[in-house]
C-alpha cells in the first residue's frame, strides 16, 4: 500500500486506510497535506485532521481532532429554507448534523481523539459510515419529507439481548427502564435529583429504539438525548441549537459527535439524535459507548445551556 509522500496517519489517524475503505464505492478521494478530500456526486467532504486547541487533560491527553466538513451549494441552501427549517430538519439526521457558519450551511460531525485510546475498532466503521452516508442519508431524509414520499422502512439488527446488555451497563449509572426493543434512562444533571417520577425536573431522557426506522436509512438504531429545559421563544431555541452545533465541531474536550442538536419532542427543548445503521452493528459495544457519550453530553450541554441563560 503506497500512499506516496503523504503521511498515512496524520497526529495517529488512520487516513490512509480510510481512503483504502473507501476505494470500492463510487467516491473519489484524494489528500490534501493532512486532509483527505471526498467527492460525492455533486458535492465534497472534508476530512481534516488537525491539533486539538487545548491537548493537555488532567486523565488524558488529546493527540487529534477529526471533523468532516460537507458545505452545501447555495441552491440547496436556499431550498431548505430559512433558519428555523433547517434546525427542525436535524431530526432526520444520522450520524452529521445541519449547522451554519459564517461562509453557509454545512453538514459535519467530529471525532476527538485520546492518545490512550485505542478505539479504532470502533471509531474508523463511524467514521467511514460517517463519510459515505452521513450526507446522503440526511439529504435524503429531508427530499422524502418535502415530497412526501414514502419512507423506506425496513427491520434493524438491533435485537433484545443487544438492549439488555446496553441496560445491564447503564442501570448501574442511571434510572434505566424498558424492554423488548426499546430503553429510557433518565441522567441527573444536579446533585441528589436522578428521574422525574421523583419530582425530579433536572434529568436529562435518553432513549434508544430499535423500531422507528429512518426514512431514508432504513432500519437501524434510533437514539434521542432531550434535555430538560422549555424554551417558549422558537427563535431562541433555534439559535441554542444552532450555536450547540457550531460548538460540537470545535477542537475540545468533548464526547464523539456523531449525530445532531433538534428540537426535542415537545418542539420547545433541546434534544440530540443519532441514528446507527444496521452496517454498525456488529461493532462491539457500540450502543454502550454511545449511551456513556450522551451521559457526557448531557452534562456538557447543561453547563452550556445556563451560560446561554437557560432556567
Amino acid at each position: 500500500m503506497s500512499f506516496g509522500s503523504q503521511n498515512p496517519r496524520p497526529r495517529g489517524v488512520p487516513l490512509g486506510s480510510l481512503q483504502e475503505l473507501l476505494k470500492p464505492t463510487s467516491l473519489k478521494t484524494s489528500r490534501e497535506g493532512d486532509s483527505l478530500v471526498v467527492r460525492h456526486e455533486n458535492l465534497i467532504s472534508r476530512v481534516e485532521v488537525t491539533a486539538p486547541a487545548n491537548p493537555e487533560l488532567d486523565a488524558n491527553k488529546i493527540s487529534a481532532i477529526v471533523t468532516i466538513k460537507t458545505l452545501l451549494p447555495k441552491d440547496v441552501e436556499s431550498l431548505l429554507g430559512p433558519p428555523g427549517m433547517t434546525i427542525s430538519l436535524n431530526i432526520l439526521a444520522t450520524l452529521s448534523a445541519l449547522y451554519r457558519e459564517q461562509n453557509g450551511l454545512y453538514i459535519g460531525s467530529r471525532l476527538t481523539v485520546y492518545e490512550r485510546d485505542d478505539a479504532w475498532n470502533m471509531q474508523v466503521p463511524l467514521l467511514l459510515l460517517s463519510i459515505i452516508a452521513g450526507v446522503d442519508t440526511l439529504l435524503g431524509g429531508i427530499r422524502r419529507v418535502f415530497s412526501k414520499e414514502s419512507p423506506k422502512g425496513g427491520y434493524s439488527e438491533w435485537t433484545e439481548g443487544d438492549f439488555d446488555f446496553i441496560r445491564s451497563y447503564l442501570s448501574r449509572l442511571s434510572v434505566c427502564t424498558g424492554g423488548g426493543l426499546g430503553l429510557s434512562a433518565e441522567f441527573g444533571l444536579k446533585t441528589g435529583e436522578f428521574a422525574a417520577i421523583g419530582g425530579h425536573r433536572n434529568t436529562a431522557l435518553w432513549e434508544m429504539s430499535a423500531e422507528q426506522p429512518h426514512p431514508e436509512m432504513g432500519g437501524g438504531l434510533f437514539c434521542l438525548l432531550q434535555l430538560p429545559y422549555q424554551f417558549s421563544d422558537q427563535t431562541k431555541l433555534d439559535r441554542i441549537i444552532n450555536e450547540l452545533n457550531n460548538m460540537e465541531m470545535e477542537p475540545h474536550d468533548l464526547p464523539p459527535h456523531f449525530g445532531a442538536w433538534c428540537r426535542g419532542r415537545s418542539n420547545s427543548n433541546p434534544a440530540y439524535v443519532s441514528f446507527l445503521p444496521n452496517a454498525l452493528h456488529s461493532v462491539s459495544g457500540i450502543g454502550v459507548n454511545f449511551s456513556i457519550w450522551a451521559m457526557a453530553r448531557a452534562h456538557w450541554a447543561d453547563a452550556m445551556l445556563i451560560t446561554m441563560g437557560a432556567r
